[in-house]
Protein backbone atom coordinates (compact mmCIF):
# COMPACT_ATOMS: atom_id res chain seq x y z
CA UNK A 1 0.00 0.00 0.00
CA UNK A 2 3.19 2.27 0.73
CA UNK A 3 5.00 1.63 -2.31
CA UNK A 4 1.42 2.38 -4.38
CA UNK A 5 0.73 5.76 -2.65
CA UNK A 6 3.91 6.24 -4.08
CA UNK A 7 3.65 5.32 -7.22
CA UNK A 8 0.74 7.72 -7.18
CA UNK A 9 2.65 10.46 -6.62
CA UNK A 10 5.27 9.32 -9.46
CA UNK A 11 2.69 9.44 -11.40
CA UNK A 12 2.04 13.75 -10.79
CA UNK A 13 5.46 14.06 -11.16
CA UNK A 14 5.37 12.61 -14.40
CA UNK A 15 2.57 14.37 -16.03
CA UNK A 16 3.72 17.81 -14.13
CA UNK A 17 5.57 20.25 -16.75
CA UNK A 18 9.59 20.00 -15.63
CA UNK A 19 9.35 17.28 -13.41
CA UNK A 20 10.77 14.00 -13.30
CA UNK A 21 9.11 11.05 -12.14
CA UNK A 22 12.20 8.92 -11.65
CA UNK A 23 13.20 11.79 -9.53
CA UNK A 24 10.49 11.24 -6.86
CA UNK A 25 11.59 7.70 -7.16
CA UNK A 26 15.12 8.67 -6.13
CA UNK A 27 14.18 10.43 -3.24
CA UNK A 28 11.71 8.15 -2.20
CA UNK A 29 14.36 5.63 -2.19
CA UNK A 30 12.68 3.23 -5.18
CA UNK A 31 14.64 4.27 -7.75
CA UNK A 32 17.90 1.56 -7.48
CA UNK A 33 15.23 -1.04 -6.70
CA UNK A 34 12.93 -0.28 -9.87
CA UNK A 35 15.73 -0.42 -11.98
CA UNK A 36 17.53 -3.73 -10.87
CA UNK A 37 14.01 -5.32 -10.65
CA UNK A 38 12.94 -4.29 -14.53
CA UNK A 39 16.59 -5.10 -15.65
CA UNK A 40 16.61 -8.66 -13.76
CA UNK A 41 12.97 -9.52 -14.58
CA UNK A 42 13.17 -12.77 -16.61
CA UNK A 43 15.30 -13.81 -14.16
CA UNK A 44 13.06 -13.28 -11.18
CA UNK A 45 9.45 -12.54 -12.74
CA UNK A 46 7.47 -13.07 -9.91
CA UNK A 47 9.51 -11.31 -7.62
CA UNK A 48 9.50 -8.54 -9.90
CA UNK A 49 5.86 -7.88 -10.55
CA UNK A 50 5.10 -8.48 -7.23
CA UNK A 51 7.21 -5.71 -6.32
CA UNK A 52 6.39 -3.47 -8.96
CA UNK A 53 2.51 -4.07 -9.73
CA UNK A 54 1.62 -1.86 -7.09
CA UNK A 55 4.24 1.09 -7.75
CA UNK A 56 3.39 0.95 -11.19
CA UNK A 57 -0.59 0.79 -10.95
CA UNK A 58 0.12 3.98 -8.40
CA UNK A 59 1.17 5.65 -11.09
CA UNK A 60 -1.22 4.79 -13.59
CA UNK A 61 -3.52 6.40 -11.18
CA UNK A 62 -1.62 9.04 -10.63
CA UNK A 63 -1.03 10.01 -13.89
CA UNK A 64 -4.55 9.67 -15.05
CA UNK A 65 -6.37 11.65 -12.41
CA UNK A 66 -3.44 14.20 -12.25
CA UNK A 67 -3.95 14.71 -16.24
CA UNK A 68 -7.29 16.01 -15.85
CA UNK A 69 -6.02 19.00 -13.66
CA UNK A 70 -3.01 19.68 -15.74
CA UNK A 71 -5.15 20.09 -18.92
CA UNK A 72 -7.48 22.72 -17.60
CA UNK A 73 -4.59 24.38 -15.88
CA UNK A 74 -2.17 24.72 -18.41
CA UNK A 75 -4.64 25.70 -20.78
CA UNK A 76 -6.21 28.50 -18.62
CA UNK A 77 -3.39 29.73 -16.38
CA UNK A 78 -0.34 28.43 -18.04
CA UNK A 79 2.23 31.31 -16.75
CA UNK A 80 1.33 30.85 -12.72
CA UNK A 81 1.09 27.34 -13.18
CA UNK A 82 4.34 26.82 -14.39
CA UNK A 83 6.28 29.18 -11.35
CA UNK A 84 3.97 26.56 -9.22
CA UNK A 85 5.80 24.08 -11.04
CA UNK A 86 9.10 25.43 -10.47
CA UNK A 87 8.58 25.84 -6.58
CA UNK A 88 7.92 21.52 -6.37
CA UNK A 89 11.02 21.21 -8.60
CA UNK A 90 13.30 23.31 -6.45
CA UNK A 91 11.88 21.30 -3.52
CA UNK A 92 13.04 18.19 -4.95
CA UNK A 93 16.95 19.65 -5.37
CA UNK A 94 17.87 19.37 -1.47
CA UNK A 95 17.23 15.59 -1.57
CA UNK A 96 18.72 14.82 -5.19
CA UNK A 97 21.91 16.88 -3.67
CA UNK A 98 22.26 14.80 -0.49
CA UNK A 99 21.46 10.96 -2.46
CA UNK A 100 24.41 12.35 -5.13
CA UNK A 101 27.21 12.97 -2.15
CA UNK A 102 25.82 9.85 -0.41
CA UNK A 103 29.20 8.03 -0.84
CA UNK A 104 31.49 10.80 -1.23
CA UNK A 105 32.54 13.58 -3.83
CA UNK A 106 35.18 14.11 -6.42
CA UNK A 107 35.63 17.10 -8.38
CA UNK A 108 35.60 15.22 -11.55
CA UNK A 109 31.75 14.82 -10.79
CA UNK A 110 31.36 18.56 -12.39
CA UNK A 111 32.03 17.13 -15.55
CA UNK A 112 28.92 15.01 -16.53
CA UNK A 113 27.10 17.28 -13.97
CA UNK A 114 28.22 20.28 -17.21
CA UNK A 115 27.56 18.09 -19.52
CA UNK A 116 23.74 17.34 -19.13
CA UNK A 117 23.47 20.76 -17.51
CA UNK A 118 24.31 21.94 -21.12
CA UNK A 119 21.82 18.96 -23.09
CA UNK A 120 19.17 19.98 -20.94
CA UNK A 121 19.13 24.05 -21.10
CA UNK A 122 19.77 22.97 -25.24
CA UNK A 123 16.37 21.40 -24.72
CA UNK A 124 14.73 24.41 -23.99
CA UNK A 125 15.84 26.02 -27.55
CA UNK A 126 14.35 22.61 -29.36
CA UNK A 127 10.87 22.72 -27.47
CA UNK A 128 8.22 24.61 -28.98
CA UNK A 129 5.44 26.47 -27.10
CA UNK A 130 2.92 25.81 -29.36
CA UNK A 131 0.52 22.33 -28.50
CA UNK A 132 -1.09 20.56 -30.82
CA UNK A 133 -4.39 18.11 -29.18
CA UNK A 134 -5.35 16.78 -32.84
CA UNK A 135 -5.18 13.30 -32.87
CA UNK A 136 -4.98 11.24 -36.38
CA UNK A 137 -5.89 7.59 -36.95
CA UNK A 138 -3.38 6.61 -39.56
CA UNK A 139 0.15 4.57 -39.67
CA UNK A 140 2.62 7.42 -39.56
CA UNK A 141 0.72 8.48 -36.21
CA UNK A 142 0.72 5.05 -34.56
CA UNK A 143 4.41 5.70 -35.00
CA UNK A 144 4.46 9.06 -33.61
CA UNK A 145 2.16 7.34 -30.26
CA UNK A 146 5.18 4.51 -30.10
CA UNK A 147 7.50 7.31 -29.56
CA UNK A 148 5.64 9.08 -27.01
CA UNK A 149 6.13 5.47 -25.02
CA UNK A 150 9.20 5.63 -25.87
CA UNK A 151 10.04 9.61 -24.71
CA UNK A 152 8.37 8.85 -21.60
CA UNK A 153 10.21 5.93 -21.11
CA UNK A 154 13.23 7.95 -21.42
CA UNK A 155 11.95 10.30 -18.93
CA UNK A 156 11.25 7.62 -16.37
CA UNK A 157 13.90 6.01 -16.26
CA UNK A 158 17.03 8.75 -16.46
CA UNK A 159 16.13 11.06 -14.07
CA UNK A 160 16.18 14.65 -14.49
CA UNK A 161 14.71 14.56 -18.00
CA UNK A 162 11.14 15.90 -17.89
CA UNK A 163 8.94 14.27 -20.29
CA UNK A 164 7.29 16.97 -21.07
CA UNK A 165 10.31 18.35 -22.49
CA UNK A 166 10.83 15.69 -24.68
CA UNK A 167 7.16 15.49 -25.60
CA UNK A 168 7.37 19.18 -26.43
CA UNK A 169 10.29 19.01 -28.79
CA UNK A 170 8.50 17.17 -31.12
CA UNK A 171 4.85 19.08 -30.32
CA UNK A 172 2.89 16.00 -28.72
CA UNK A 173 2.78 16.88 -25.67
CA UNK A 174 -0.40 17.70 -25.85
CA UNK A 175 -1.62 14.79 -27.49
CA UNK A 176 -0.12 12.68 -24.70
CA UNK A 177 -2.56 14.75 -22.39
CA UNK A 178 -5.35 14.68 -23.92
CA UNK A 179 -5.10 11.14 -25.15
CA UNK A 180 -5.06 9.96 -20.97
CA UNK A 181 -7.92 12.92 -20.05
CA UNK A 182 -10.12 11.26 -22.40
CA UNK A 183 -8.71 7.35 -22.46
CA UNK A 184 -8.21 7.27 -26.37
CA UNK A 185 -7.21 3.58 -26.48
CA UNK A 186 -5.90 4.23 -29.92
CA UNK A 187 -3.00 6.77 -28.54
CA UNK A 188 -2.81 4.96 -25.21
CA UNK A 189 -1.86 1.01 -26.92
CA UNK A 190 0.83 1.83 -29.00
CA UNK A 191 2.49 4.49 -26.17
CA UNK A 192 2.34 1.77 -24.01
CA UNK A 193 4.04 -0.66 -25.88
CA UNK A 194 6.76 1.72 -26.59
CA UNK A 195 7.06 2.40 -22.84
CA UNK A 196 7.55 -0.96 -22.02
CA UNK A 197 10.18 -1.94 -24.69
CA UNK A 198 12.09 1.36 -24.16
CA UNK A 199 12.22 0.62 -20.38
CA UNK A 200 13.55 -2.82 -20.15
CA UNK A 201 16.40 -1.44 -22.72
CA UNK A 202 17.43 1.45 -20.52
CA UNK A 203 17.26 -0.20 -17.25
CA UNK A 204 20.16 -2.31 -18.38
CA UNK A 205 22.02 0.83 -19.37
CA UNK A 206 21.07 2.49 -16.13
CA UNK A 207 21.46 -0.56 -13.80
CA UNK A 208 25.24 -0.56 -15.05
CA UNK A 209 25.65 2.91 -14.36
CA UNK A 210 24.71 2.79 -10.53
CA UNK A 211 26.85 0.13 -9.93
CA UNK A 212 30.21 1.33 -11.43
CA UNK A 213 29.66 4.92 -11.75
CA UNK A 214 27.42 5.62 -8.96
CA UNK A 215 28.46 9.25 -8.46
CA UNK A 216 28.84 10.27 -11.69
CA UNK A 217 25.62 9.33 -12.49
CA UNK A 218 23.62 11.05 -9.60
CA UNK A 219 25.69 14.50 -10.98
CA UNK A 220 24.48 13.51 -14.36
CA UNK A 221 21.10 13.50 -13.28
CA UNK A 222 21.31 16.46 -11.00
CA UNK A 223 22.43 18.59 -14.03
CA UNK A 224 19.44 17.38 -15.47
CA UNK A 225 17.17 18.12 -13.10
CA UNK A 226 18.39 21.96 -12.75
CA UNK A 227 18.50 22.12 -16.58
CA UNK A 228 14.59 22.34 -16.34
CA UNK A 229 14.01 25.68 -14.30
CA UNK A 230 14.52 27.53 -17.25
CA UNK A 231 12.40 25.08 -19.35
CA UNK A 232 9.41 26.25 -16.74
CA UNK A 233 10.33 29.85 -16.31
CA UNK A 234 10.51 30.20 -20.21
CA UNK A 235 7.67 32.71 -20.74
CA UNK A 236 7.61 36.69 -20.18
CA UNK A 237 7.18 37.92 -16.78
CA UNK A 238 4.42 40.85 -15.79
CA UNK A 239 4.98 41.98 -12.73
CA UNK A 240 1.31 42.35 -11.09
CA UNK A 241 -1.25 40.86 -8.91
CA UNK A 242 -1.55 37.93 -10.69
CA UNK A 243 2.47 37.26 -10.19
CA UNK A 244 2.48 37.76 -6.66
CA UNK A 245 0.35 35.45 -5.34
CA UNK A 246 2.06 32.83 -8.19
CA UNK A 247 5.66 33.67 -6.52
CA UNK A 248 3.63 32.70 -3.10
CA UNK A 249 2.31 29.59 -3.91
CA UNK A 250 5.55 28.66 -5.47
CA UNK A 251 7.11 29.37 -2.16
CA UNK A 252 4.31 27.33 -0.54
CA UNK A 253 5.07 24.46 -3.40
CA UNK A 254 8.86 24.36 -2.15
CA UNK A 255 8.04 23.89 1.15
CA UNK A 256 5.43 21.42 0.79
CA UNK A 257 7.55 19.47 -1.34
CA UNK A 258 10.66 19.73 1.13
CA UNK A 259 8.53 18.44 3.79
CA UNK A 260 6.47 16.11 2.66
CA UNK A 261 9.65 13.96 0.95
CA UNK A 262 11.35 14.16 4.75
CA UNK A 263 8.72 12.59 6.02
CA UNK A 264 7.39 9.74 2.97
CA UNK A 265 10.82 8.95 2.93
Amino acid sequence: MINFIKGIFVGIFNIVPGLSGSVLLIILNLYEKCISAISNFFKKPKETISFLFPIFLGIVLGTYLFSKVIFIFIKNYPEPTFIVFTGFLLGTIPHLLKEAVKNGFKDSYIIPFLITLSIGILMLFLSTKNISYAINYDFLSILKYFLIGALLSISTIIPGISSTVLLSIFNIYGIYIYSISSLNLFVLIPTSIGFIITTFLLSKIINYSLNNYYGYTYFAILGFSLATIPTLMNFSITFNFSFLISVILGILAFILTNYTFKVMK
